[in-house]
Order: C-alpha cells, then sequence, then structure tokens
C-alpha cells in the first residue's frame, strides 16, 4: 500500500472540502437531532457558492420572525417554520376555525371547529416545537404602528393577511420599510397562488408596485377598484397541495432573506404558481419608485393611486 506524505493528505482534505464533500462536525455538535438534516441541507447550499462553513442554522435559532395570519397561507407557513428551528415566533390572528377552512387548512381539524386558530396554533407549536418560544396576539390588524410594534426586533415579516383587500399589505409593507426589514408576502387569488418579498434600498416596496402598475398596466385603477368591491364574490379555489406550495415558496423566502442561505427568489417581483398547470413564473418584476409615498420622496402626483386603498 502506497504511504502519502502529510503535504499530500492535506492537499487531498483541501481538494474534498472544495467539493462540499467535507462538513465541520462541531456545526452539530449543539443542535438537537431533528436539526440535523437541516444543517446537512445548509452545508449542501453552502458547497454551492461562495460561503464557507453555513451558519444559517446558527442564524435561525437566534432569529425571531413575525407570521401575520393563520387562515389558508399562514396555518400552511406555521409548521414549516417551527420545522426550521426557530428561536421565536410571533403569530397574530383573529378568527376561528370554520368548516370551510378545512379543505386547504390541515393545521386544524374538525374538532377544532369554532375554536380560535390562534389556541390551536399556539397549542401545535409547544407540542411540536417547545423550544421555539413562540408569542401569540389575538387581533385584527387596523395599522402601520400596531404591525410596526409587532415587528420590532425580528428578523423577518411574514404576511398572509389580506383583510382589509390591499389595505392589509400596504400596513405591512409600511411597517417592513419603517424598520428596514425584509417582507414576505403571499397571495392567493382563484386558482393562482403569489409570492413577493420587499426589502429597503434592495428592491422597490409594494407601494412602488402600484405606481409600476399604473404606469404600465391599461385600466388598472379600475381593476383595482373592482378587487376591491365589497360586491365581490369571494374567489377562494384552491385546495391543500396548492395551499402547501404556496406556502413553501413564502417560507423559503423569508428564510432566503434573513439567513442569507441563497439568493431570494422574489425580492422586487411577483412569482406566480398556476394551481391548475403546476407552471411557476415571474409575472412582473418592478423597481424602486423615488416618488413612492412609502419609500421615496412622496411625489404628489402619484397620491391618487393611493386613495384606491388608503392606510
Amino acid at each position: 500500500m502506497p504511504r502519502l506524505r502529510a503535504e499530500q493528505i492535506r492537499e487531498g482534505l483541501a481538494l474534498l472540502d472544495e467539493s462540499g464533500l467535507i462538513e465541520d462536525a462541531s456545526l452539530y455538535d449543539e443542535l438537537p437531532e431533528r436539526l440535523h438534516a437541516n444543517q446537512a441541507f445548509f452545508t449542501a447550499a453552502a458547497a454551492t457558492s461562495d460561503s464557507k462553513g453555513n451558519r444559517a442554522q446558527g442564524v435561525l435559532q437566534e432569529s425571531h420572525v413575525l407570521l401575520l395570519g393563520l387562515g389558508g397561507g399562514g396555518s400552511a407557513c406555521l409548521p414549516q417554520l417551527l420545522a426550521l428551528g426557530l428561536g421565536r415566533l410571533t403569530i397574530v390572528d383573529y378568527d376561528v376555525v370554520e368548516t370551510s377552512n378545512l379543505n386547504r387548512q390541515t393545521l386544524f381539524r374538525t374538532s377544532d371547529l369554532g375554536r380560535k386558530k390562534l389556541d390551536v396554533a399556539r397549542e401545535y407549536a409547544k407540542a411540536f416545537a417547545p423550544s421555539t418560544e413562540v408569542s401569540a396576539y389575538d387581533l385584527r390588524i387596523e395599522g402601520v404602528e400596531q404591525v410596526q410594534h409587532l415587528a420590532e426586533g425580528t428578523a423577518g415579516i411574514l404576511c398572509t393577511i389580506d383583510e382589509p383587500p390591499f389595505v392589509a399589505q400596504r400596513r405591512v409593507n409600511a411597517a417592513a420599510i419603517a424598520l428596514k426589514l425584509p417582507a414576505t408576502f403571499l397571495l392567493s387569488q382563484h386558482t393562482r397562488g403569489r409570492v413577493f418579498s420587499v426589502k429597503t434600498e434592495e428592491s422597490g416596496c409594494m407601494d412602488c408596485l402600484q405606481i409600476h402598475d399604473e404606469l404600465n398596466t391599461v385600466d388598472f385603477l379600475p381593476q383595482y377598484r373592482a378587487l376591491m368591491s365589497p360586491e365581490r364574490p369571494g374567489t377562494t379555489a384552491a385546495i391543500a397541495p396548492h395551499i402547501q406550495r404556496l406556502a413553501s415558496y413564502g417560507v423559503d423566502e423569508i428564510l432566503r432573506l434573513t439567513t442569507r442561505y441563497a439568493a431570494p427568489i422574489a425580492l422586487g417581483k411577483q412569482v406566480e404558481i398556476d394551481y391548475l398547470t403546476g407552471e411557476l413564473g415571474t409575472l412582473m418584476a418592478w423597481d424602486r419608485h423615488e416618488g413612492c409615498p412609502t419609500c421615496g420622496t412622496a411625489d404628489p402626483r402619484f397620491e391618487y393611486v393611493f386613495e384606491v386603498a388608503p392606510l
């Protein structure tokens, strides 16, 4: 058997390390066993990028995320966020479990009908991930300041609320910009789902998107008003696998933004999932607009755009 010199062994180990075939065993030392597969993934992710010794799992254990809403998207996001090994999670909702929820909101059971979604979610979190510190707030989002208070000290916001339509998202957007936090938004409209993210100085915000649409979409405002009409019937037409897929993209996106284990896929762009065809694509992308009332100079020429959904 040939004998290798110490220098040759070091060179061989360096080559294996560069190929992503050697892990730092110390990364597992303080992790509970249930998070070992997570660390294996982040190590693999690091091997395909310029980062060395990926610390994403450690970042997660020190991170605090705000989850707004426990409806279709939010209730699907909750177990995934907990499975990541978050240090802290704040959840907000005011609704109760209804029969119509049970086709797609798999966090809830028939025995939960009439119960607060928040109570069910809190019980699930305690049983599934007792090491995650969970704060729960039974309330409806009614202003920017309220979101800022909830998001203070967090690493990012995952927004799945949609009431009042567009107004709720604008409030979250304004709070995220004020706090310089990344925010990821989930929307499900009939047979399509959308994910998009905003972050101060790295992308346009949601209000920049409104200006972009007004400048580039024919009859944008009439369509916008129609979507917000109280006479408009409900349009939920999704089943459980569709919502789970949408939630997975949303959770992965806020994970990318908070740990930077990989580049975000929906920052400053709307990524759309067609539930019927299964296709995933970019619906639109937009840049920061200098006249934006939230992250720009609040150019009065665009005030009329925001009269449709005032904060």
